[in-house]
Order: structure tokens, then C-alpha cells, then sequence
């Protein structure tokens, strides 16, 4: 892009996407205050989530049309523009209808920018290791916005008041539109021969609306209800015909058919509507769990989501480290079992556990793994599109994304309530809360096997420019490289199996601490009621601890295999020795102590993996093969 600033186009876009991440998340923590405040009676006061949801889901196919076709910063300035003055209008809001319209302004807004944003980010960083690290701060600043979010609204709620959830927006919104403004180049509308397919944008939008409106709505009404059958049966006929339409309009069509022929495209979507889904539950499932069974405050319950923040954070980190020797397949399958393994751990939550037992060590699994396969995605979704339609396949992605979002928390909301049951007690709360984080466990289960059978094996590049032979024989110089393929591959499966292991160890002999303090109370009769719980507790953050470091080491070996450095080498290394280390100690000494009287099968349930990782180390010190790129 001629006349563009990349890092302050980089910046501009990526608190762009922070600030719409906060916003789905920030205001939930203040709810109840928002209600008292305004008036809301019952469950009304949703629908300040509701109408931001519906707006913005509903519109985000058209808004990436608008960008492609009118330009992608003016779209971007104007929605920004709307962002700022929604929020504000939101903040001084002085009865439940003033906020809900603000709300759905926002949403408007946010459609308008959040296609636009991304769409600017596959313009500015086409190819390369730039595109790369751009994605990664992308993904970063995207995850911890929707995590940071719970902690944001939690503090300001209680602290400051509702009214700064809507507020602290505005300097957001208007510091991105300055650096959008200087930073990005001017680039004009896309001149068409043809006529904008108004019918096809009506039915899509009123289409998505519905689809979005009847899905969230099943909080109030069932899924059999008539309101909720008669909506979505709607959506599905004004889709269908919006399909028909783009089959043979004459005109420009919102969305071209064809681009669901690029396997990139389709596969990514796919991928990220179950992984859209999955995270908008865990979300809600954790955020209740640590309020309403553990007893913490928003505030907090928000400082208790840093970690898995973090995790997002280093795992982004590592796939731009990764993603310049590794397919962008291979991040998303990898990223996507260690956040099923994650939540899987997740599903072991108990009403007697605590934060240190049953949310530190699975958040910072899943934040790692969700960290890992994200900025993937997203540059997957948008490889190989023709840049006339990035902003398209940037309002496609983020649709998918909200759809799955809503869906999502409907249907595993459902499935949560039901296990929980009319008696609502701690233990049934958190036997609902448990059920819902192993169904999304189940969804990034199914989310690999999307990456694996529909997503092309190979790296996806924008094509590189055309040059002269003689500009390529002056510039182009041989390249060594150092690859280790199968060892890589050994490292990554291998090495996961760790976490699988320390999972499975919860599993199959300790589903709750309750359980294991019994074992160790039968063993040990002469024990007090508190030397139990610091031993039942004592072995659950050695679990803990294992599983952490394991997939640190399986993540490091991972980047060893695919750079060859040999301080990374070294960093793998120590990590597994340590993890050996640790589960050797637990069944060689702890074990036949007596200091706890735990049963073998799980000590050698971490001593294995620990071992099988470390042999996946040593397999990258043999020498490896060097390959000449001329």
C-alpha cells in the first residue's frame, strides 16, 4: 500500500480489534448494575447484549462489501466515527431504551470497522515473514481483549461505576481513528461496472438477523417454542434465497459462491464458527463457576482470567516463531488439541475446588493452545482471495465467528441448565458448568478433524511479485535451511500426550478431591481431616505444575524442530528434565513414603509422557540434514 505507515497501521487495526473483542464481554460483568441503574424489569436487561449481538452479526457480510466496494478506511473512519459516539450516547443513557438503541449503534459501527480492520491487515502485510507477526499481534490483542474484557468491566463496575463500560471505549475508538487516519494510505472506492446487489444484501441481513435473533432468544423461550421455530425457519428461507439470488444476480453479488471453492476459505470458517462457539461458552461457564460456586467478586473473578490472557499472548508469540516453518495446518491442529485437552481439564471443576486446583493450569493450557492456532486462522481464512474481496472474507470470518458465538452459548447453555436442573445448589451449578466445558472440549475435538480432512496439507502465501530474470539473478542468493520433519511431527504428538496423560490421571482415579482425600484417609486413618485436604490439594497442583510444563515443553520442542537453534534445543530440554524430574520424585519417593499414600497408576501416568517428551527431545540432537534453496 503506497503512502501507508505498516506499524501504525498495525497498531490502528490491532486495538481496533481489542476494543470490538472488550465489547462483547465487557459490559456482561456489569449487568446487574446496569439493571438496577435504568430500570431494566426481569430479563430485559439482555437485550443490552442482545442488540449489540443481533446488529452486529446481522450486518458484518455487508459491511465487508462496503469496505471492498467503497474503500476500506473510509468504511473504517466512519465506523470507528459511530463506535465513539454510541458509546458515549451509551455512557449518559438515562433509561433501558437509550442504552439498548446505543448498543445496536454500536454494533452497527462495529460491523462497519471490524471487516474493514482486517481487511486493511491482509492489504498491508501480503506475504512474508511480516505478515506473519502482524497476524500474531493481531491474534494476541483479539484474544485478550475478549479475556481482559471480564477483568475491565469487572473493575470499572465496581469501582467506578456501569456507566465506564460504554465509556472507556470512546478514547479507544478515537485514538484508533487518529492512527488509522495517518497510518493507513488513502485508498479510493473500487469502481465497478456494475450495479451494488441490494436485493442480495437486504435477504443476508435480514437473514443473519434472524438466524442471530432466534438463537439468542432461546434464554427466554425453548428451542420448541413457536417464536423460536417460526425465526429461525424464516432465516433459513431468506438464506436459502439470498443463495438463489447470488447464484444469478447480474449485479455485483455481496458474496461471490464461488469463494466457498477455495478450501482455505471454507475450511477456516468451519473451523472457526466450532472454535467461536466453544470459546464464547468457556467464557460464560468459568465466569459463573468463579461468581456463583467459588464466591469471588467481578473484580476478582476478572484478575483470575490473567493468566489465561497470558497464555493467549505466548501463544501467539510462539506461532509467528512457528509459522515460518510449519503450514498453518499443522499450528491449528496442534493449538486445537492442547485447548481440548484444556478444557477437558476443565470439566473436572468441582464445588469444593478452588481456583488454584480447578482454573490456573487448564486456563493457561487453553490460552496457550487458543493463542497457537488463532492468528492461523485468520490468515488461512484471508490466503489466496482476490484482494478485491478480502473484505468480504474478513466480514465471512468475523461471521462465523459471531454465529458460532451465539450459537454456541444457546445450545450449551441448554445442556448446562438441564444437567443443572430446577434444585440450584453449588454442587448442581458447578455439575452444569463442568458438563458445558466438556462439550467444548468436544467442539475443538471436532475442530481438528475440520483442519485435518478439509484445510490444504501445504503453506498458503499471497503469490510473490513478478520479477526479471535478471532482477532475480542479481538479488536471489542460495539458502541454506535446517529441517527436522520427522522430528518435529515426533515432538508435537509425543510430547502432547503429557497433557493428555494428566488429564486422564483426574479421570480415572481422581474425579474429585473429595475422592482422593478418602483414599488417603483410608490409608492413613490417623490423619487429620486438614493433613488430608493439604495432600489431596498438594497432589492437584502437582498435576497442575506437570501438565504446565509439559506443554511448555512440547510448544518449545516444537519451535527447536522447526528453527534448529540450539539454545531452544536447550530450553526444551530442561523443561522435559524438569518435568521427569518432578514425576519421578512423585513416584519413586513420595509414593513409598508414605507422605501420601497415593496409588502408583498415577505416578506412572506422569512419569511416561514425561519420558516419552523427553525422548522426542533428544531426537532433535542428532545431526540434521541440511537443505540447499537455490
Amino acid at each position: 500500500m503506497t503512502g501507508s505507515r505498516p506499524g501504525l497501521a498495525l497498531i490502528a487495526v490491532s486495538v481496533v480489534q481489542f476494543m470490538v473483542s472488550l465489547d462483547l464481554s465487557v459490559v456482561n460483568v456489569g449487568l446487574p448494575e446496569i439493571a438496577a441503574g435504568l430500570g431494566f424489569t426481569g430479563a430485559e436487561v439482555t437485550w443490552v447484549v442482545h442488540a449489540y449481538a443481533l446488529t452486529f452479526g446481522g450486518l458484518l457480510l455487508l459491511g465487508g462489501k462496503a469496505a471492498d466496494r467503497y474503500g476500506r478506511k473510509q468504511v473504517l473512519l466512519s465506523g470507528l466515527a459511530l463506535f465513539a459516539v454510541a458509546s458515549l450516547a451509551g455512557g449518559f443513557a438515562q433509561d433501558a431504551g437509550q442504552l439498548v438503541a446505543a448498543r445496536a449503534a454500536q454494533g452497527v459501527g462495529a460491523a462497519a470497522l471490524a471487516p474493514a480492520a482486517l481487511a486493511l491487515l491482509t492489504e498491508t502485510f501480503p506475504s512474508g515473514p511480516a505478515r506473519l507477526r502482524a497476524f500474531g499481534v493481531w491474534s494476541a490483542m483479539n484474544a485478550a481483549g475478549g479475556a481482559l474484557g471480564i477483568l475491565i468491566g469487572g473493575a470499572l463496575t465496581e469501582y467506578a461505576g456501569w456507566r465506564w463500560v460504554m465509556f472507556v471505549n470512546v478514547p479507544m475508538a478515537l485514538g484508533a481513528l487518529a492512527m488509522a487516519r495517518w497510518g493507513v494510505a488513502a485508498g479510493g472506492p473500487v469502481h465497478r461496472d456494475t450495479r451494488p446487489d441490494v436485493l442480495g444484501a437486504v435477504l443476508a441481513t435480514a437473514g443473519m438477523t434472524l438466524l442471530v435473533f432466534g438463537i439468542v432468544n432461546t434464554e427466554h423461550a425453548s428451542w420448541t417454542a413457536p417464536v423460536t421455530v417460526t425465526t429461525l425457519a424464516l432465516a433459513v428461507v431468506l438464506l436459502i434465497a439470498f443463495v438463489a439470488v447470488e447464484r444469478t444476480t447480474s449485479r455485483d453479488p455481496l458474496v461471490r459462491l464461488g469463494l466457498f471453492a477455495n478450501r482455505s476459505v471454507a475450511g477456516a470458517n468451519a473451523y472457526n464458527l466450532l472454535l467461536g462457539a466453544a470459546m464464547a461458552s468457556a467464557f460464560y461457564f468459568v465466569s459463573l463457576h468463579l461468581q456463583q460456586v467459588l464466591g469471588h467478586g467481578p473484580a476478582l473473578t476478572g484478575v483470575m482470567f490473567l493468566p489465561f490472557a497470558l497464555g493467549v499472548i505466548a501463544g501467539s508469540v510462539a506461532a509467528v516463531r512457528l509459522g515460518a516453518h510449519l503450514a498453518p495446518r499443522t499450528l491449528m491442529i496442534t493449538g486445537g488439541l492442547a485447548t481440548a485437552a484444556g478444557f477437558a481439564w476443565f470439566g473436572r471443576i468441582s464445588p469444593d475446588g478452588s481456583f488454584l486446583t480447578d482454573v490456573l493450569g487448564p486456563s493457561v493450557i487453553v490460552g496457550l493452545g487458543f493463542g497457537l492456532c488463532l492468528g492461523p486462522v485468520v490468515s488461512t481464512a484471508t490466503a489466496g482471495v482476490d484482494p478485491q474481496e478480502s473484505g468480504v472474507a474478513s466480514g465471512l470470518l468475523n461471521s462465523s465467528r459471531q454465529i458460532g458465538a451465539a450459537l454456541g452459548l444457546a445450545v450449551l447453555g441448554t445442556a448446562a441448565s438441564a444437567r443443572t436442573g430446577s434444585t440450584v445448589t453449588p454442587e448442581t451449578l458447578a455439575d452444569g458448568y463442568a458438563l458445558g466445558l466438556s462439550l467444548c472440549a468436544a467442539l475443538f475435538a471436532a475442530a481438528v478433524l475440520i483442519a485435518l480432512f478439509l484445510l490444504p496439507p501445504v503453506r498458503t502465501a499471497a503469490p510473490e511479485p513478478v520479477i526479471s530474470a535478471d532482477q532475480s539473478e542479481r538479488n536471489h542468493t542460495p539458502v541454506t535451511q535446517t529441517r527436522y520433519p520427522r522430528q518435529a511431527l515426533a515432538a508435537m504428538y509425543l510430547g502432547l500426550t503429557l497433557t493428555v496423560a494428566a488429564v486422564a490421571a483426574l479421570y480415572i482415579d481422581q474425579a474429585t478431591a473429595n475422592i482422593l482425600a478418602a483414599h488417603i484417609r483410608s490409608g492413613y486413618p490417623s490423619y487429620s481431616q486438614a493433613a488430608i485436604d493439604t495432600a489431596a490439594t498438594t497432589y492437584i497442583v502437582y498435576l497442575t505444575v506437570l501438565g504446565v510444563l509439559g506443554v511448555l515443553g512440547w510448544l518449545v520442542t516444537i519451535w527447536a524442530a522447526g528453527t534448529g537453534k540450539r539454545w531452544v534445543r536447550w530450553a526444551a530440554s530442561a523443561l522435559f528434565v524438569t518435568a521427569t524430574s518432578i514425576a519421578l520424585f512423585n513416584l519413586l519417593v513420595r509414593d513409598t513414603s508414605g507422605d501420601t499414600g497415593l496409588p502408583p497408576l498415577l505416578g506412572w501416568a506422569g512419569v511416561l509422557p514425561c519420558l516419552a517428551g523427553l525422548a522426542a527431545v533428544l531426537l532433535l540432537w542428532r545431526k540434521p540434514k541440511q537443505r540447499v534453496t537455490v
